[in-house]
């Protein structure tokens, strides 16, 4: 009988501790089950959220795209306006702004002006004016001396306009083949031709003969022409012009 009576307490103790040991799993078991469904709910959360932050993102990204192309729509339409107002200015630039000879006449006419000259008489002058001249027939022709560093003297100037009018040179002096100065100017280099009228007025004109040079004196417009003579002399030729 206790025989009997221990067997059936140890079988007893044997499902106790199995269905305490059942119960254990069932309850570890549902713990890691209820651990993944958090931690599945907490990730979709964090999913959905991302998802809702791209979406904000990708609706702010269309809203900035399309407020990209107003402004650039806006400023190619600007663009072409400053293009079209830059054509009509110059064009206007061009059609308003004097250039040669008109701004050259425009140059020397604001001189006169400055110089105190009658705006009456320009305007006369202006007016007067054609291509068309009356001269002599016979222009005067004159020859003299160029002068030198080393020659100053006789027959260096000449006189027209009833001698109102000088005319005089100055040049380099020429070098022989040993390399020696000779009182003679050297016609290889440029020539100052000087035009000096009775008033103090002096003109002159630079540069390898022949020259040309005009001078109004009086009413009297005197054309010039200089060019080589022989060894050490130029020879210039006058013409009276009626003026304007």
């Amino acid at each position: 009988m206790p025989l009997d009576s221990y067997r059936s307490r140890r079988s007893r103790q044997r499902r106790r501790k199995f269905w305490l040991g059942l119960l254990i799993a069932i309850a570890v078991l549902g713990g890691l089950f209820g651990i993944g469904y958090q931690a599945h709910e907490t990730g979709s959360q964090f999913a959905r959220r991302d998802v809702e932050r791209l979406e904000n993102e990708l609706v702010g990204a269309k809203a900035s795209i399309e407020e990209l192309k107003r402004e650039n729509t806006e400023m190619i339409a600007e663009l072409a306006d400053a293009r079209q107002r830059e054509q009509q200015w110059r064009s206007k630039y061009d059609t308003d702004v004097p250039k040669p000879p008109l701004s050259d006449l425009l140059t020397q006419l604001e001189q006169k002006l400055k110089q105190d000259i009658d705006p009456a008489r320009l305007s006369f002058v202006i007016e007067a004016a054609e291509n068309r001249q009356s001269c002599d027939e016979e222009p005067e022709t004159k020859r003299f001396l160029v002068r030198t560093p080393l020659y100053q003297g006789a027959n260096d100037s000449v006189t027209f306009a009833k001698s109102q009018l000088t005319v005089l040179a100055s040049g380099a002096s020429a070098t022989n083949e040993s390399g020696n100065i000779e009182a003679w100017f050297d016609p290889a280099k440029p020539v100052t031709v000087q035009f000096m009228s009775l008033g103090g007025k002096t003109t002159q004109t630079t540069g390898l003969l022949p020259l040309h040079h005009s001078i109004v004196l009086n009413d009297s417009e005197y054309r010039f022409s200089i060019t080589l003579g022989r060894r050490g002399f130029a020879t210039v030729t006058g013409a009276h012009c009626a003026y304007p």
